[in-house]
């Protein structure tokens, strides 16, 4: 047995080759077990009382990722565009994207969504990116 802090594709890829019989927990059990279903709402995220100099915006997971099609919508209901997709050696796929100029300058959520909203307001700036990763298939 092993704690979660044990559990990715190179470690169970591992112990598939060796053919050894091992119990570690993935990163999201929390997520699907019932029994941990108020916890975050009880005792809210942790170590957010350690976080000193960073500016929280609005989380990639308020944004709408279509990995199908390789398309994303930001919170205020624009579309981002593709900037970068990889492809990693053990089979994940991370889809990188990034908001238009012209939408991040002039949307009213900049100052929630982005750490640094005035990079938006440069033509050498950047909007607002965010990622993806994910896995086509099944994994070890």
């Amino acid at each position: 047995t092993a704690d979660t802090g044990f559990s990715n594709d190179a470690n169970n890829h591992y112990l598939r080759r060796e053919g050894i019989n091992a119990y570690i927990p993935d990163n999201q059990f929390r997520s699907r077990d019932k029994t941990f279903i108020e916890q975050k709402e009880k005792y809210g995220k942790r170590h957010r009382d350690t976080l000193k100099g960073i500016k929280s915006v609005i989380p990639a997971s308020e944004f709408t990722f279509n990995k199908k099609r390789k398309t994303c919508r930001c919170p205020a209901g624009n579309d981002m565009w593709l900037k970068n997709e990889v492809i990693t050696s053990d089979g994940k796929r991370k889809l990188f994207f990034e908001g238009k100029l012209t939408d991040c300058r002039q949307c009213e959520l900049k100052h929630q969504c982005m750490r640094n909203p005035s990079s938006a307001d440069t033509r050498e700036g950047h909007g607002r990116q965010v990622s993806i990763t994910y896995t086509n298939g099944r994994t070890a």
